[in-house]
């Protein structure tokens, strides 16, 4: 009785494997059929270069002057993160060159030696009456003070990892309590390799222009790499575009998408519709953009197919679903948001062009 209980016992635990094991294998299945299928149709990215203007434009004329408030150059370690300061006296030369070069305002006075000399005092805001004092004997209405500025890095001596540079700083005008824009600016910063204080000094003072662009950049029109998407497919008209993309020959790109445009697949007009946007946007063309876009929503409805590029990411960056878009229709309406942001940063660049006719 016993070793029939016995059998029957391992009889069911191996029906209920065969069970579980047949579940698994549909739904590998089902897996492996939907990656054929949204495998077809990627997204790729690309960066453009656009002329946008000032986040934070000051009036066109002005005197101004450059003041160094940086405290010492000196090194720490916080946290196992290395920060180096600037050198004040430099950096202050190149900002003021940058200021100069951007033909912004009337005339640019540099004082590279610093206000408050106070060892690490990340900064000190200036009073109304120090501002007032400051503009009259410099004879400039306003004042760009550099009030702190590092790079922090990860070893140093280490050859990768995260590298950015930091710089703060405030614009003031007399008649002002507080400060009329306060800036804490960061960007990334490729790293080199260094073994001592001259190496390192070396290595810092490499990083001044850039910071300088990236302060004047604040007030002054200015070329800035935007990331853009477009839709990439094995079909031989969307193979030549990319590799048309990839030369910067968008002449070429819109060619072959608008032959696809002529296929009589709802999602290949989609695609080749929303590519064309891209182009008509590289020529700033926005109400073209906008039409290709509108026209390609129509064909939205009959797909929303997930694509394996985003999948990928989904995977790799532990995204979730929702936080960017994921369907045609919603990367239609990304789209169209930021051509509409980039109508308005035109409308103000035509604008300034012709106060300074």
């Amino acid at each position: 009785m016993k070793n029939i209980e016995f059998c029957l016992q391992q009889t069911c635990h191996w029906l209920r494997l065969r069970h579980a094991s047949r579940k698994a294998i549909c739904f590998s299945f089902v897996i492996l059929l939907c990656s054929l299928f949204v495998s077809c149709v990627s997204i790729k990215y690309v960066a453009i270069e656009q002329y946008v203007p000032a986040p934070y434009p000051l009036p066109k004329g002005i005197s101004v002057a450059v003041l160094n408030n940086l405290s010492p150059y000196n090194v720490s370690l916080i946290d196992e993160v290395y920060a180096y300061s600037f050198d004040g006296d430099s950096l202050m030369e190149y900002v003021a060159q940058a200021f100069a070069d951007a033909e912004l305002f009337n005339e640019v006075v540099v004082l590279d030696s610093c206000i408050y000399p106070r060892g690490d005092t990340i900064f000190h805001l200036l009073t109304d009456e120090e501002v007032r004092h400051l503009c009259d004997t410099l004879s400039v209405d306003a004042l760009y003070v550099c009030d702190y500025g590092c790079v922090t890095s990860w070893g140093p001596e280490a050859t990768d990892g995260e590298c950015k540079t930091y710089l703060a700083s405030h614009v003031y005008v007399p008649g002002r309590k507080e400060p009329t824009h306060s800036f804490i600016l960061d960007s990334f910063l490729r790293r080199g390799t260094y073994r001592n204080r001259q190496e390192v000094d070396r290595w810092i003072a490499r990083s001044y222009p850039g910071v300088a662009q990236m302060a004047v950049e604040c007030f002054a029109p200015h070329w800035d790499a935007r990331d853009r998407v477009f839709y990439h497919s094995r079909a031989y008209n969307m193979r030549e575009a990319t590799v048309c993309v990839c030369d910067g020959d968008w002449e070429g790109a819109y060619r072959y998408w608008q032959r696809q445009a002529q296929k009589k697949k709802p999602r290949q007009r989609l695609i080749s519709l929303f590519n064309q946007a891209l182009y008509h946007e590289m020529n700033d063309s926005i109400d073209l953009a906008l039409r290709c876009l509108d026209a390609a929503d129509t064909y939205a409805a009959d797909t929303t197919a997930v694509d394996s590029t985003l999948l990928r990411e989904w995977y790799n960056a532990d995204f979730i679903i929702g936080q960017f878009p994921y369907t045609d229709h919603q990367r239609i309406e990304q789209y169209r948001s930021l051509l509409h942001k980039r109508q308005d940063e035109i409308q103000k660049l035509i604008i300034i062009e012709h106060e300074k006719k």
